[in-house]
């Protein structure tokens, strides 16, 4: 497969991923199909035939339909870029390379350059393959493009421009301030809620610190700091730092670690968590969409909470089951939690409050690149907990008890514009709301923000 995707992760994974194959089709022979101009509609149909005859693996299919339009006058980047891919599959080296040329003069030229290096592979000419990597490194392109040729001109016994023999760890780092509504999740029946702006910092990596993603040592960490103007005891931080072995399995990877995480709630410490996780991650998992990935993922984690925090001491047990998906410009991804807690729960003179529930949890987004630099993006979810046992309550005239349920449901609104160089600035719109069978939890909360970030 030739090169042209990269999945952007966002959110509390903070990890930057890549396919693990070092071909990978080239947004998956859908660049810019709303590229074509208008005018050409029986030739912008030949071009959709040829992009869903290639989805099906017809390749010879997809070529007569592509070299159709372009025989009736198509010419378009994406039509060269695509009967590039396709001539590339079906082992016609020449003609894919001449398709790939005529792309030097656009602003794919660093991409162009790539998949030129992998058809001189192909045909064994060592000198023009390294040649085509050196100009992808030169052209100073996209992050994950730049490592790709600095791995292959590695294995061709050449390193980068730098000396190094490929990139080995990725950064994130994001700064951002907002404002957010009902902080403490109070009630809606409450008098007053408590709001204010903040400040949000985000810093994150990973790395292989032996080996690489077909067998190695990986370290991630991740620093996480929410500080409001005038709401210090809601500040909360939380750093985390991971070690894992990861390994090529058949057409996906295996990841087995363990993880340390510490959590600050208004400049105290909280609880302190050790974990242990068993991932499994595959693209092409489902066949549904040529580009789409799957990952699953088991942790089972030692809560040990401070003094003042002791009914939250336990264990938690979490199943993490995430898709993603590519298609024409739009991304979308799935994602599936059931967590169950055993805490100690909380004992006083006259009451008991569980606080182990047992969750399960669904979220959407979609997002789509409306200009050539911004990309809107749209969120929901769903979280339904049910409490492990009942809770004994003092209400007027007496005791209640009842067995909490909470249902909440989740929306968001998010965008981002690129920059360049792994820059963009972001912004961000959530909010949430939680109805109870006990009306003490009962809530709705909102934040907005608005920053930069930076991947590096």
């Amino acid at each position: 497969m030739l090169y042209g995707l990269k999945y952007r992760m966002r959110g509390n994974s903070f990890l930057l991923q890549l396919f693990k194959s070092p071909l990978v089709l080239g947004c998956l022979l859908v660049l810019a199909s709303t590229s074509v101009p208008a005018q050409w509609a029986d030739t912008d149909t030949l071009f959709q035939y040829g992009v869903e005859a290639f989805q099906q693996g017809q390749f010879d299919e997809a070529r007569l339909y592509l070299e159709n339009a372009r025989n009736q006058g198509l010419d378009s980047p994406s039509l060269s870029y695509n009967l590039g891919v396709v001539y590339y599959q079906l082992g016609r080296y020449d003609e894919a390379a001449e398709s790939f040329r005529q792309l030097l003069d656009t602003d794919s030229h660093a991409l162009a350059s790539y998949n030129l290096g992998l058809i001189a592979l192909k045909q064994d000419d060592t000198g023009a393959a390294k040649a085509a990597f050196r100009v992808v490194i030169e052209a100073n392109a996209a992050e994950n493009l730049n490592t790709l040729a600095e791995r292959q001109l590695a294995r061709l016994g050449e390193p980068g421009l730098d000396g190094a023999d490929e990139k080995r760890w990725f950064g994130y780092a994001a700064l951002s301030g907002g404002y957010e509504s009902n902080i403490g999740l109070f009630p809606d029946s409450a008098r007053s809620d408590v709001s204010a702006a903040f400040f949000e910092t985000v810093l994150a990596g990973n790395g292989y610190l032996w080996g690489a993603a077909e067998a190695g040592v990986r370290g991630d960490f991740g620093i996480y700091r929410r500080q409001y103007v005038s709401e210090q005891d809601f500040d909360s931080d939380v750093g985390q730092l991971a070690m894992s072995w990861v390994q090529a399995a058949g057409p996906g990877s295996v990841r087995l670690g363990a993880v340390g995480a510490w959590l600050y709630r208004g400049g105290s410490a909280q609880e302190q968590h050790a974990r242990l996780l068993a991932e499994y991650q595959q693209g092409g998992c489902v066949g549904w969409f040529a580009a789409e990935r799957c990952r699953i993922r088991f942790t089972a984690a030692e809560v040990m909470a401070e003094p003042e925090y002791d009914p939250y001491d336990g264990q938690f047990y979490r199943l993490d089951a995430r898709y993603q998906v590519l298609w024409q410009g739009w991304k979308g991804q799935l994602d599936y939690r059931a967590e169950y807690n055993d805490r100690d729960d909380l004992t006083t003179s006259t009451e008991f409050y569980s606080l182990s529930p047992q969750r399960h949890q669904l979220e959407m987004r979609v997002s789509y690149p409306v200009l050539s630099a911004l990309e809107l993006g749209l969120s929901t979810g769903v979280r339904y907990s049910k409490y492990r046992d009942s809770s004994r309550l003092v209400v007027p005239g007496g005791t209640a008890v009842i067995r909490r349920s909470d249902t909440r449901l989740q929306t968001g609104l998010d965008a981002r514009w690129s920059l360049g160089n792994g820059v963009a600035l972001m912004a961000t719109y959530d909010y949430k709301t939680n109805a109870s069978n006990i009306d003490r939890y009962d809530y709705s909360n909102q934040s907005v923000d608005a920053g930069v970030e930076i991947s590096f």
